[in-house]
């Protein structure tokens, strides 16, 4: 009888198993998320904004850039290298539109008079009064924009001493957030050419300066909050006016779009400049609703940058500030600006 056979068979020689991160799923993932950071940098870079997702979206490009960074980053963790090289050029270019809004920029001379500009959203009439009033006392702007103005607001306003403190008015209460006003330390004409053509109404006015004049616009633009108010968000664009050669533009009040968004931009274009940006402080946020959101409330859209002062270009911006919150979902600001 012959033994039996106990030699061990051969070992079966186990191929190295793949690391996680090297999985087709996560590599899949990672250019979906490439593709995502490639699509929304064309979308802003190339002005491609159309609709109410992209218009919403694009005006947190900031928050975005941060995310994208935060995501080559991670690719780069894992070793995925074309990818994370990808996303991080896409970031750059976010990068050379955000960046230059943080350096302040030379000033042209100017020795014409000097103006302080303020700008401030009641939320429908229901922000702190006196609490405008006061910073309205303590800065002394020779020009104010109000928005959503009610006739209640309006009331309270007077029998505070606003129109003691700026006693030449162009007032256009209404209910709701449409109402807009506008004060002045100086003696105004009504432009008849601006005004009250979209959902909110507009003022724009000559200001006689004692032998010089400047012309200021109370701006409200249509909110572009749902699909059916984008067309009205971009005719009020449209429709602003554009430096002509004359008597120089000063734009203040809350324009509903960032400094990311394509019709802002073109406004620019056509002879402006942005208070907050020439000054470096360009991505100081002035809006963060107060209510609302998502999940019932506990998610709410991150803080963004929709109240500006357009001064036409030649005038010098000398300074910009963000004011404290007084009820609103707004922050008001202010700009000093010298005239040529």
């Amino acid at each position: 009888m012959s033994e039996p056979d106990t030699q061990a068979p051969d070992e079966v020689e186990v191929p190295p198993r793949r690391p996680w991160y090297r999985a087709r799923w996560v590599r899949g993932l990672s250019w979906v998320a490439t593709a995502g950071v490639l699509f929304y940098t064309a979308v802003r870079v190339f002005g491609f904004e159309t609709g109410w997702v992209l218009v919403t979206t694009v005006a947190f490009v900031p928050y975005f850039a941060i995310a994208a960074l935060l995501g080559a980053g991670l690719q780069a963790a894992v070793r995925h290298w074309v990818a994370a090289i990808t996303t991080g050029v896409a970031v750059a270019a976010l990068a050379v539109v955000l960046v230059p809004r943080l350096a302040a920029n030379e000033q042209p001379s100017a020795d014409g008079p000097e103006l302080t500009v303020m700008s401030v959203n009641l939320y429908v009439g229901q922000t702190d009064l006196e609490k405008v009033v006061g910073m309205v006392e303590e800065h002394r702007p020779d020009l104010l924009s109000v928005q959503e103005l009610t006739p209640g607001a309006a009331e309270g306003l007077r029998e505070l001493g606003l129109e003691a403190l700026l006693p030449h008015t162009v007032l256009e209460p209404e209910e709701l957030a449409v109402g807009t006003g506008l004060y002045s330390a100086h003696p105004i004409e009504v432009i008849d050419s601006v005004g009250r053509n979209g959902i909110f109404y507009q003022i724009g006015v000559e200001v006689d300066l004692g032998g010089e004049s400047v012309r200021f616009m109370a701006v409200h633009t249509a909110a572009p909050a749902s699909p059916e108010r984008i067309p009205l968000w971009e005719q009020d664009f449209e429709e602003l006016p554009r430096p002509d050669g004359g008597v120089p533009w000063i734009l203040a009040g809350d324009f509903n779009a960032t400094l990311d968004h394509r019709n802002l931009r073109e406004l620019l274009d056509a002879g402006y400049v942005d208070a907050a940006e020439q000054t470096g402080d360009g991505l100081r946020p002035t809006w963060r609703p107060t209510e609302g959101g998502y999940l019932r409330g506990l998610l709410k859209p991150p803080a963004v940058t929709l109240d500006h002062v357009l001064a036409e270009s030649g005038i010098a911006v000398l300074d910009w500030q963000v004011l404290d919150k007084t009820g609103s979902d707004h922050a008001p600001i202010l700009a000093r600006l010298r005239l040529p």
